[in-house]
This record gives structure tokens, sequence and C-alpha cells, in this order.
């Protein structure tokens, strides 16, 4: 049932507008990136610990060294007590550079505290620089969360 929801689940909620760790100038439109859609669905009792242990990702995430993180975006939905959804989207520059990130520090933390607390999923796809969002411009940024949500990029098979 979840993997259904989460495959089907192409709505937009409150979705941040896109936020650049590399400047535009660095970013070669012809290369291609990696790129990790991460999706979860939780209880709304457990939104308030789900917030604060993200507000700690996101601080850990924009500190990490130039040349790692290209830039991120995220969203919540409310659709019920029992379908709270939060999903992040985040483009690195080495496949490495993600997965040293997703090891360490505040978001392994908040993966073993809320293990037992959100039902979650992943998409690994490849993008093209051309392909990322203009920072601020709420339109891109959704035409680019749908295009990762529909399908719309190569699958990155998980290595």
């Amino acid at each position: 049932m979840i993997n259904d929801m989460h495959k089907k689940d192409l709505n937009i909620g409150l979705l941040s507008p896109w936020v650049a760790a590399t400047p535009t100038t660095e970013i070669d439109k012809g290369k291609e990136y990696f790129c990790v859609a991460t999706w979860g669905t939780m209880s709304m009792w457990s939104s308030p610990k789900f917030a604060m242990l993200t507000s700690k990702i996101g601080r850990e995430l924009h500190s990490l060294p130039h040349g790692h993180l290209i830039g991120e975006t995220r969203q919540i939905q409310a659709l019920g007590l029992t379908d709270f959804r939060a999903e992040t989207f985040t483009v690195w520059h080495e496949r490495a550079h993600m997965a040293a990130f997703y090891k360490s520090g505040a978001h392994q933390h908040a993966m073993t505290s809320m293990k037992d607390a959100i039902d979650f999923r992943v998409r690994r796809v490849w993008v093209k620089g051309s392909d990322l969002p203009i920072v601020g411009d709420n339109d891109a940024t959704k035409a680019f969360v749908l295009r990762i949500k529909s399908g719309g990029f190569a699958e990155a098979v998980k290595a």
C-alpha cells in the first residue's frame, strides 16, 4: 500500500523554493548530477518531532563544504491525521557526498529516531545542470519536482 501511495503521489504541497548551495555560474549545464528524492508518510502526531529533526538536518546540509550539495527543496502535505507527508529533493555534485551526509550527524540520528514513526521511500535519479530550477522561481521548482515524481529523469540504480 505504501509503495502504491509513493508511486502515485504527484501532489504538490507546501513546496519551498529551490535553494542553491552552489552558484548557478559553477553548474555545468551539460553534466548529469545525482539527485535524491525522499518521501515519507507519518501520523500528524509525529510531525513536530520530524520538524525539529529536519531543522537540524537543514542546518547541517547547508554547512557542508563547497562542492558537495548543489541545491535542495522540500515540501510537506497534511492529507489527514494518519497521512502527513514530507519530501526532500537534493542534488549533489557526487553520489559519494550524498552517501557520506546520509550516514552521519543529524540525518543518521533522525533516521534512527523516526524509524518506527515514518514509512519512508526514496527515488534516485540523474538530472542535468540545465534541468535545475532557478533560485526562488516557484514555477520552475514545481516543474522540477513534478518531473522527478512522475519519472521524467533517468533512474540512478542503487549503488
